[in-house]
This record gives structure tokens, C-alpha cells and sequence, in this order.
């Protein structure tokens, strides 16, 4: 068995969207994409992230979303997210709470996840 390689500070978010707004989630990553980039870009340099993932999976109960985020400190991150004063910043915090209903100013969720199994290739 070979040592377990160090785990990569994660800020991790799985969270079903709100009936009715799955459409609504995916114009809100295309906006990102296509319309908001340089801002999304400038944000995350700033808050020394180094890599954000989102998908989507829809399942009989509803469609769920995974979001991860890869930072050096990822508290500090989740405290940029709620506190930024920066437009873009905001704009994301509003459409968070629109399509999944947190609120990131008054988040009392864990999203620093216990790692409870893991397992690699030697």
C-alpha cells in the first residue's frame, strides 16, 4: 500500500436547485461562460482560487448541483464569496440564492467536507 498523497483544500457545495429552476442554473454557468468571464476570471485570481467545477445531475428526486472549488484557503474563500463588494461577486451571491435558496452572507452550512474513505491506485 503506498502513502496517501496529500488531499487538496477543497470548498465543496452539493445542493439540489429549487423546483423549477434547472433551466435557470444553466443560463446562470452560461452567463458565466460566455458573458461574465473576465469579471469570474478576476474574481476567483483574487481570491487565490486556483480551480472551480461545477456539474449538474439530474436524478428522479430532482436535479442536484456539485460545486467545487480549489483553493489554498478555502474558508477564506467562502468568507470572499459572502462578504465581496465587487460587482460580479455579488451578482453570483444573488444567483445562488435564487436557484438553490443559500444565502452565502448568513451561511451556517459545512461546506468543508469530512473525508471519511479514500482510496488510489499504487
Amino acid at each position: 500500500m503506498s502513502p496517501q498523497q496529500p488531499v487538496t483544500p477543497q470548498l465543496i457545495l452539493i445542493s439540489p436547485i429549487l423546483p423549477g429552476q434547472v433551466e435557470a442554473w444553466r443560463r446562470f454557468i452560461q452567463e458565466i461562460v460566455n458573458g461574465r468571464g473576465d469579471a469570474h476570471a478576476a474574481s476567483r485570481h483574487e481570491m487565490q482560487i486556483w480551480q472551480e467545477r461545477i456539474w449538474i445531475h439530474e436524478t428522479a428526486g430532482g436535479a442536484m448541483i456539485m460545486f467545487v472549488i480549489e483553493a489554498e484557503m478555502p474558508e477564506d474563500v467562502l468568507r470572499g464569496l459572502a462578504t465581496s463588494k465587487r460587482p460580479f461577486d455579488q451578482w453570483f451571491r444573488q444567483q445562488i440564492l435564487a436557484l438553490l435558496g443559500h444565502d452565502l452572507t448568513v451561511s451556517s452550512h459545512k461546506l468543508l467536507p469530512d473525508l471519511l474513505f479514500g482510496w488510489q491506485s499504487g
